[in-house]
């Protein structure tokens, strides 16, 4: 019975269509951008120095960097037809710009939605952090389904779950705040399915000469997601209403779906492959080094969700813009830490290069993920009489959003440093952790600033800046890059072996 406001929509209007003119302009200077430094990094655009370079460029892709140097000698054949894998990984990363595209849109939706349904902050935390519920639940999930039951069916059905739920959000929220938020869930079990299974395709498709491209295109996919969803949320919701949002992104996923059960396959053999092989899990899980990336995940994502969340709200709320505002700062931060990324990995490399050991190095810039993002957020913690509309607030948020983007040359490669044959799966418990820091910081957000009567201090700059300490203490004391042979520890006494480098 809930109707939408129609005054709010009629005076963000002008505000929604100017966004999208912006952010194009953002999207094609960016890409521009990017084509520009690939061309300048190398002559030869097969280059494997460039091309892991630009792995790490890709914003938030570690998921399937990290598991596609897993070494599957059944699902490598030497030899495979062009046309056939370049379709996969085309569709593969199709299917991720859609997955980023739902993830980010309720940062949008929210401000028409909380309007409509008078959601105070508290509810806002709730629904924005339950997403994370379903996602954090599937990740290790997803990857052993993806390992039993082949890439093309898992995928398949993670893409039409999270579309159907994301279709059937507008009448769920007419229905109860409790019934939408089943929705929320729904899509994010279908999203945290959906990075094993994706890698599942590329690793058995793709010859491991090409792999790298391979990866930095789902990688690219992402960003371009979440780029895309942040572009046309408002526009669509300032011409038709935050329900055609829901609508259209729903159908998108279903029209992907139909064109994967007509091209999409796995390959022939790779259904089941190592389906039954033990894991070591006790070994694993006991390994100091793997905790030492788990806490500083969770650390770094509370802050990193938190802030990708609830931007567009602060700005808003607090700092008196409009849409347009809020969404521009969503982007901009996620292309600038695309460059970001891209100068830690290739300085990383350098570092590495020229003797400095691999421990140093994720230190080094894992340090520089935390550390300049608590600057930001500090000096944002203790401004005060900000004239609305101030350009301060974006240059520092932007500033410590982007500079997080170290972290793909700190913890986010960390995850094969310990072990290249069970990667996948310590990135599967990393990642776990960091959904699940999803969850928390969002609900505590919204919790708090109900408690604090909007102290964004308190509520979000102080608890993000705490726990990034934590976490590069924790990560300087227990991380180690040195590999373990965690198959060796099963079959004989003692800690894990370290394995000869």
């Amino acid at each position: 019975s809930h109707q939408p406001d129609k005054q709010w929509q009629q005076e963000q209007e002008p505000n929604l269509q100017k966004l999208g003119s912006r952010l194009a302009a953002g999207l094609v200077i960016g890409t521009f951008t990017g084509v520009l430094a690939s061309r300048r990094a190398s002559r030869n655009s097969f280059s494997r120095p460039w091309r892991k370079t630009w792995v790490r460029a890709q914003a938030e892709a570690v998921e399937v960097l990290t598991t596609a140097k897993i070494k599957d000698a059944e699902t490598l054949p030497p030899e495979e037809p062009q046309d056939e894998h370049q379709l996969i990984v085309f569709l593969v990363a199709a299917a991720y710009v859609i997955w980023q595209m739902d993830k980010v849109n309720m940062s949008i939706a929210i401000l028409p939605m909380a309007a409509d349904f008078s959601w105070d902050s508290s509810e806002q935390g709730i629904i924005q952090s339950s997403i994370f519920w379903g996602y954090a639940a599937t990740q290790v999930i997803g990857g052993l389904l993806a390992t039993r039951f082949g890439g093309k069916r898992v995928l398949l059905f993670a893409v039409a779950l999270w579309s159907l739920a994301t279709m059937l959000a507008p009448n769920a929220a007419t229905v109860s705040t409790e019934v939408f938020i089943a929705s929320r869930v729904l899509v994010g079990i279908g999203e945290g399915l959906a990075p094993a299974a994706g890698l599942r395709m590329v690793a058995t498709w793709v010859p491991e000469a090409e792999r790298s491209r391979a990866v930095a295109t789902l990688g690219a996919g992402k960003t371009g997601g979440s780029i895309a969803g942040l572009l046309l949320a408002p526009v669509v919701i300032g011409a038709f209403g935050w329900q055609a949002m829901f609508y259209s992104f729903g159908v998108l996923g279903l029209f992907w779906a139909a064109v994967w059960w007509v091209k999409g396959q796995d390959r022939e053999g790779s259904v089941g492959a190592s389906g039954d092989q033990d894991i070591p899990w006790f070994p694993i899980l006991s390994t100091p080094p793997l905790w030492g990336v788990v806490v500083a995940h969770f650390c770094h994502d509370f802050g990193g969700y938190a802030l990708l969340t609830w931007t567009p709200t602060y700005l808003n709320k607090a700092m008196g813009y409009d849409l347009t505002g809020s969404s521009e700062l969503t982007v901009i931060p996620s292309v600038c830490a695309v460059a970001v990324a891209a100068m830690a990995g290739t300085a990383a490399d350098h570092l590495h290069a020229n003797g400095m050991s691999l421990t140093t190095v994720r230190k080094i810039f894992q340090s520089l993920g935390f550390f300049i993002p608590c600057l930001m957020l500090g000096l944002l913690a203790n401004m005060s009489d900000v004239e609305p509309g101030s350009v301060m607030p974006i240059i520092l948020l932007t500033v410590g959003i982007a500079s997080g983007a170290c972290s793909y040359a700190g913890l986010y490669s960390s995850h094969a440093d310990l072990s290249a044959k069970y990667s996948g799966i310590v990135n599967g418990v990393s990642t776990t952790f960091g959904a699940l820091a999803g969850v928390c910081s969002n609900a505590y957000v919204g919790y708090a600033l109900k408690a604090t009567d909007s102290n964004w201090a308190l509520a979000l700059f102080l608890p993000s800046i705490g726990l990034y300490l934590v976490g590069w203490l924790v990560y300087l004391v227990l991380y180690d890059a040195t590999p373990i042979d965690w198959d060796k520890e099963t079959n004989s006494t003692g800690d894990a072996t370290v394995e000869s480098t």
